[in-house]
């Protein structure tokens, strides 16, 4: 059995919590410093609407001997948060970075050079409708896979976590986080901006812009010497509009209830990496620029 702690009370930190419960590993909740430690109970209800009871403990530490650290936090707020825990996380502990966006793969090796790192993606739609009701709201599948060398000795972490059906390995992670990265940065900005449900996208007055992002994106892909065509990821973010036309996009929620959000490990990301190729990207450009100017003005 495994000793997990979960980074990240929201959601997806909750549906792991249940999975690993599930599957018969130990999980604890690490919450702010000084937070008072108590014990959490949550119900858990699956996609046929049957509910499930979990006890967890709840601290502002790490559990003794913590094997995994599981963290589904915002990407702005994860380097902060471990640089809080640099002094309870040894070098045998295995850090899981599970949120959207990318860069703080690379912030975090900097932060822990001898510890494994390993890196997912889920595509499973979860509601926290109040801390104590978690609801499973859409079947998808989770992706990890390794950082850095020392985390491919993980690989039967598939098998720790048995529960979770739809949990698979994957050795060249940066492909599963790149796909993520393209559908984020084509939904989540504009949904941001126009204040929109993901399926308002398809309309007329919005779709040209979504091509517009995409096409660039396709430029940034091929240089980055990954696999897919525009048609290809055109095609994909078309799919993932329509199969989740009636949500509302995780940055759409970030600008409705004005917290910051993850902008900069999105479309941020994207265009350091264009600029490193030379690759110039107006539409994502200044969706990025219209969303850090949001921000500045509700900050």
């Amino acid at each position: 059995m495994a000793n997990w702690n979960i980074l990240g009370a929201g959601a997806i930190g909750h549906f792991f919590a249940e999975k690993l419960l599930k599957s018969g590993q130990h999980a604890a909740f690490v919450l702010r410093p000084d937070s008072d430690a108590h014990i959490h109970n949550f119900n858990f209800e699956t996609l046929t609407g049957e509910s499930t009871s979990n006890t967890v403990m709840a601290q502002d530490k790490l559990t003794p001997k913590c094997d995994f650290l599981l963290v589904t936090l915002k990407a702005q707020d994860v380097l902060p948060a471990l640089t809080l825990l640099q002094s309870q996380i040894d070098k045998h502990c295995c850090i899981v970075l599970l949120h959207n966006g990318m860069g703080t793969a690379e912030q975090t090796e900097k932060l822990f050079p001898r510890n494994a790192i390993m890196v997912g993606t889920t595509s499973n739609g979860v509601l926290k409708v109040s801390s104590e009701h978690i609801r499973h709201t859409g079947a998808g599948v989770t992706w990890l896979g390794p950082f850095n060398n020392q985390a491919k000795r993980y690989q039967d972490i598939a098998s720790q976590l048995f529960a979770l059906e739809e949990l698979a390995w994957c050795d060249d992670i940066r492909e599963k986080l790149w796909l993520k990265l393209v559908i984020n940065c084509a939904i989540n900005p504009l949904t941001a901006i126009h204040q929109c449900k993901n399926g308002e996208l398809a309309s007329p007055a919005l779709y040209p812009h979504v091509v517009k992002v995409v096409q660039e994106l396709a430029q940034v892909c091929e240089k980055a010497r990954l696999p897919w065509s525009y048609t290809e990821l055109q095609a994909q973010v078309d799919n993932v509009i329509k199969r989740t036309a009636e949500n509302f996009s995780s940055m759409h929620q970030d600008r409705h209830f004005n917290r910051r959000t993850e902008v900069d490990y999105i479309t941020g990301y994207v265009l350091k990496v264009a600029n490193a190729y030379s690759i110039p990207v107006p539409a994502n450009q200044a969706l990025y620029e219209q969303i850090k100017q949001q921000e500045t003005e509700l900050a």
